[in-house]
């Protein structure tokens, strides 16, 4: 499955973060990359590079809000950076359902909170940061459009740490969002799997898959006709054909 733990390769990166042992993989880089200028997209090497380290720093510390919290369940974690994104890996942490949720929930929470704290800083430096949920904002604010209106503030002095906060908020905010998506092996999907196994956990099983194909399709199309996200349309399309073979596997297995 390709959002397992990829195998080691010698172009890989090796460091710890507060004891936590993390490995990137080079297709981390590749991918990250592909995300902006694959699709046509133009940017200076600075903004690049931008975007490169915006990435990197934003889903190391998603995935370190799942480990930390699985070490504090009393797990011994690792973190992979790969292709697809990051994994915290854990096999001796504890499997109950919810702690399990709230390990899900932990990736998500340090990415929001990683973007309330940039937002802080801004505003305490002496720039307005507001909300519109009516999508209506001030002709001098750099906007920013999310579920459910504009997130906006007075632009920096630099353009490059206007982009550097662009970024870490749509990264942080936007992937966030989408991560709690009900579409494993998304967060959202393994708290809806967690959910759906509490009674029954055959049934649990294929409800929780049939759930994230419907949801996965929905949003491909959906993105792909209104926002015209082509990688993203084909991500979920991916997870889609991805919950539909396990699916199938599991009901062969299970009957």
């Amino acid at each position: 499955m390709a959002f397992a733990e990829p195998a080691p390769t010698q172009g890989d990166l090796h460091f710890r973060v507060f004891g936590i042992p993390v490995r990137v993989s080079p297709f981390f880089w590749l991918t990250t990359v592909i995300l902006q200028v694959g699709f046509g997209r133009k940017l200076s090497p600075p903004e690049l590079l931008i975007w490169i380290a915006v990435v990197f720093v934003s889903i190391l510390v998603h995935e370190l809000g799942h480990a930390l919290l699985q070490r504090t369940f009393g797990g011994r974690p690792w973190i992979v950076l790969h292709g697809f994104g990051g994994l915290s890996i854990c096999p001796d942490c504890d499997r109950r359902a919810g702690r399990q949720i709230l390990i899900s929930l932990a990736g998500p929470a340090a990415g929001f909170l990683a973007a309330l704290v940039a937002l802080t800083v801004v505003k305490a430096s002496g720039h307005a940061v507001g909300w519109s949920s009516s999508g209506i904002v001030p002709d001098d604010v750099i906007p920013m459009s999310l579920i459910g209106g504009e997130l906006y503030w007075q632009p920096l002095r630099s353009l490059n740490a206007n982009l550097v906060l662009y970024n870490i908020l749509y990264v942080n905010i936007f992937w966030g969002l989408v991560n709690l998506l009900p579409v494993y092996p998304l967060d959202g999907g393994r708290v809806a799997r967690e959910l759906c196994t509490l009674g029954n956990a055959r049934r649990g099983i294929v409800l929780s898959l049939q759930l994230s194909i419907a949801t996965a399709s929905l949003v491909a199309a959906y993105v792909l006709v209104e926002w015209r996200e082509i990688y993203l349309a084909l991500l979920f399309c991916y997870l889609a054909y991805l919950n539909f073979q396990t699916l199938q596997a599991y009901q062969r297995n299970a009957w």
